[in-house]
């Protein structure tokens, strides 16, 4: 590693949690991660995860000291916080997660879209911010949309990272539980993705292997009566994403009014291709400015990947072209 990079890896600023309450539910509240600019250009930027791992195992995960996606950002100017909804990582458990499973499943879109709507309105007050750059990975695609479509004045840009995409034959099952489980070791092997992958080939950074089904493990409150291993997941996603699936998204994509891009990896199967992502893109027709990016050698977990430099790269880019739309 150049002596350069080292330093600018050992020298990163740390990683502030902010706790922000849930006004519509007492005793909850939403956990923030920023990392201050190192050259502050007066921007944020505000990362949020998708279906089952949070911020810290996603935006935030540290290949090495200093190096994530937030610190990147943050080394391009930025603010750069990533949002635990709640249910996730830092944020709080509703009551609901804490038995059985019965119940509504936890953390729906509208429920998401309104904790990023704490979020941005938190970072929007930081004293030197004039606007704020929302990216969003799988089903958090899903609120972050929908929180841009209510509220077309309050972002510079909405980035979707490999966004539910409906598909030819959705399969609908009902979630009627407030959450599900699966093991760290299970999620691990699925980020894989052997079986869309060719035979042999691994993308994920050696750093992933190492630790990430670790870190995954210790993220999850232990509930007593569990089975060994065993880590509860909110199931809103999952209920948000078989509707997506399905073509039904609780939005209007044609009422988002800021820059748009839709960017995935060739192999990521939850975009499936191409064709469905230009026709997802081209729903948001008010939007002044759309971009749309197939990464070579990436998969639905790219940011993961030996290809994430690349993804890392490309979002700036779009940020800055759309900060020149303004």
């Amino acid at each position: 590693m150049p002596a350069s990079l080292l330093a600018v890896l050992l020298s990163a600023a740390p990683v502030r949690t902010s706790y922000l309450p849930l006004p519509a539910a007492p005793g909850q509240r939403v956990a923030l991660h920023c990392i201050a600019p190192v050259h502050a250009n007066g921007r944020g930027v505000l990362f949020v995860h998708g279906a089952s791992f949070p911020t810290m195992l996603a935006a935030g995960f540290e290949f090495a000291p200093g190096d994530s996606w937030l610190s990147f950002a943050a080394r391009r100017g930025y603010l750069a916080c990533g949002l635990d909804f709640i249910g996730f990582g830092a944020s709080s458990r509703p009551p609901s997660m804490m038995g059985g499973g019965a119940g509504m499943p936890v953390t729906r879109a509208p429920d998401a879209a309104a904790q990023i709507a704490l979020a941005v309105e938190h970072l929007r007050a930081v004293p030197g911010i004039g606007a704020v750059h929302l990216v969003a990975h799988s089903w958090g695609t899903v609120p972050a949309a929908a929180f841009a479509a209510a509220h077309p004045h309050a972002l510079a840009s909405l980035t979707l990272f490999g966004p539910v995409t409906p598909v030819a034959h959705p399969k609908f099952e009902p979630v009627r539980s407030a959450w599900w489980d699966i093991s760290a070791q299970e999620r691990y092997q699925q980020l894989r993705y052997a079986r869309v992958l060719p035979p042999g080939r691994v993308l994920l950074e050696p750093a992933v292997d190492a630790v990430w089904a670790g870190r995954f493990q210790a993220s999850v409150p232990r509930v007593a009566g569990d089975r060994a291993g065993r880590l509860r997941i909110p199931s809103g996603p999952l209920a948000d994403i078989g509707d997506a699936e399905a073509g039904r998204y609780p939005y209007l994509a044609s009422s988002v009014r800021v820059p748009v891009f839709v960017v995935y990896g060739n192999y990521d199967t939850v975009v499936g291709g191409d064709a469905s992502a230009a026709t997802f893109l081209a729903g948001f027709s008010a939007s002044p400015l759309r971009w749309r990016l197939c990464i070579a050698d990436g998969t639905h977990v790219m940011h993961l990947e030996q290809a994430r430099r690349s993804l890392y790269e490309s979002v700036d880019a779009f940020l800055h072209a759309a900060e020149a739309q303004r």
